[in-house]
């Protein structure tokens, strides 16, 4: 008897509480990163398709930022193109199908996203590496420069530009330990003020 009251307890606590998202890199570009002390979820999507042989460069893009507050298996997220927050806003959701798959829905386009992927038809994404991201935001300034250790007064020569997002394992002292994937991969701590508030 013991053993079934266990079962039906653990049971209604997982319906109660519902799934957790678990912070990493999802399949096909997105990146979402989950505090579990203040609920927020923040992420980025970028990803692109074609290839235009003259520029060299991908024809077609689809990049921006996610972040909101989880209140249940399904909520409302903020979306939009982290250079143009006010005109690019679209309020989404984001469904937690289990502890490592999500849905995002969108009721339209962000600009370039049709050809990349379609977001208005609910696309499921699957978790391929699990982090320990407490937060992803991008630089909010013209240049936000890394530095060697969270005391260090002197920026390297690495530095994010607008709009870049970095996936951040701890904050201390008014810096971030992060990381950049651009061509390269950059570990450092930058300056939180110059990084989006959220």
């Amino acid at each position: 008897m013991k053993n079934l009251f266990l079962i039906l307890l653990l049971a209604s606590s997982n319906l109660f509480f519902g799934q957790k998202i678990i912070s990493g890199e999802y399949e096909m570009g997105l990146k979402l990163s989950y505090n579990a002390s203040n609920n927020m979820l923040t992420g980025y999507f970028e990803s692109y398709t074609g290839w235009d042989e003259e520029t060299q460069n991908p024809r077609f893009s689809c990049i921006f930022y996610i972040e909101g507050k989880v209140t249940g298996n399904k909520f409302t997220v903020k979306t939009y193109y982290p250079e143009d927050k006010k005109e690019d806003l679209i309020l989404g959701t984001v469904e937690i199908v289990n502890n490592k798959t999500i849905k995002i829905k969108l009721p339209e386009e962000h600009g370039g996203c049709w050809n990349v992927m379609h977001f208005v038809e609910n696309p499921k994404f699957d978790l391929e590496k699990k982090s320990n991201w407490i937060q992803i935001r991008y630089a909010d300034k013209a240049k936000a420069y890394f530095y060697k250790n969270k005391s260090d007064q002197n920026p390297s020569k690495i530095y994010l530009v607008k709009g870049d997002a970095v996936c951040i394992d701890k904050i201390e002292n008014g810096k971030a330990f992060c990381t950049y994937f651009g061509k390269k991969v950059s570990k450092g701590w930058v300056n939180v003020a110059e990084l989006n508030k959220i």
